[in-house]
């Protein structure tokens, strides 16, 4: 099975705050917030939403479908450099004139974070037909991450109409679509995955409780950070504990790392309690490293985690 991967290609400016923001964001004053942090310092990296799940499913033996684009620039030279490394098909990665996407992340000390995105590339439409794709339809499985707004609506779009197995992961884009155009995307997905921040504004811009989600999908995963994941179906919750990190240096990236290893397990059959636990095992090694794609992994790696912590095997690691 084929998976295909929609979402941003970024750098990311990911800076260190030696303290905490809630120490300095007053909750009474936030109609005329003006603050400043002083950082301990700036690292890049090569993160995006796509590009980050995409390099996990690298580590994880997978070669999927990358649908996103960059700019001309050195950035986006630089990115389809490190792309084509990893020998992918990258007939679907466009080139802009707009500039390379680039996040600008603040960390604290209690692995809170500030994010700022500037699209660039991502302001561009991808001519991605889902038709294309070879073979049967029941052979793949995509993951609508955040990009570019026009992508996000016309992908969920068809594959519903294709019956294509998809994964709705709105994220930090949720802010920008209306709450029709929310339901609308996740109409006919496998899952919507969020954190637990996206899912409370998923819920409050479109008017809904988790209960009328399922009359458009079949499951709810939400990551909680170091509480690790909760599973919603309509028969109830089940919590996913975290994986065990040997230590954690910094989130960023963690998120996408999870969404890579429950592609992983989807894609080749497992169920998906089973998928949100691999997602949490794989997530454990990002945090371990200072940026989205610093980590690395073997399979067997992998899956000795995976196995003292859940005493699961998953044949697709072996």
């Amino acid at each position: 099975m084929s998976v295909i991967c929609s979402g941003s290609l970024a750098f990311d400016r990911i800076s260190y705050f030696p303290g905490y923001f809630k120490d300095y964001i007053m909750a009474e004053n936030l109609s005329f917030l003006n603050l400043s942090f002083l950082v301990d310092r700036v690292e890049r990296a090569h993160g995006g939403t796509a590009g980050n799940i995409v390099y996990n499913l690298f580590l994880l033996r997978e070669k999927p479908w990358l649908v996103s684009a960059v700019g001309r620039d050195h950035d986006g030279q630089d990115y389809l450099e490190r792309l084509r490394s990893w020998d992918l098909d990258l007939t679907q990665v466009g080139i802009s004139e707009e500039p390379t996407s680039g996040a600008y992340v603040a960390t604290d000390k209690g692995n809170n974070q500030l994010s700022f995105f500037h699209p660039g590339a991502m302001l561009d439409e991808s001519p991605f037909d889902p038709q294309s794709l070879p073979g049967p339809v029941e052979s793949h499985l995509a993951i609508v991450s955040p990009g570019s707004l026009a992508d996000m609506r016309n992908l969920c779009r068809r594959y519903r109409e294709l019956g294509l197995r998809f994964i709705f992961d709105p994220g930090q884009q949720v802010p920008a679509f209306s709450g029709p155009e929310l339901l609308e995307m996740l109409d006919g997905s496998l899952t919507l995955i969020t954190n637990e921040y996206e899912i409370e504004l998923f819920l409050r811009r479109t008017g809904t409780t988790l209960d009328d989600l399922f009359q458009y999908t079949t499951t709810v995963v939400t990551t909680l950070g170091s509480e690790g994941s909760r599973l919603i179906t309509p028969r109830g919750s089940q919590h996913i504990m975290p994986g065990p990190a040997e230590v954690v240096v910094n989130p960023t990236g963690a998120g996408d790392a999870y969404r890579a290893g429950l592609l992983k397990a989807l894609a080749h059959k497992e169920e998906m309690i089973t998928a949100c636990r691999l997602g949490s095992t794989v997530a454990s090694f990002c945090v371990e490293k200072g940026g989205p794609q610093e980590h690395h992994f073997t399979p067997g790696e992998v899956m000795a985690r995976h196995f003292r912590t859940f005493r699961e095997t998953i044949n697709c690691l072996a």
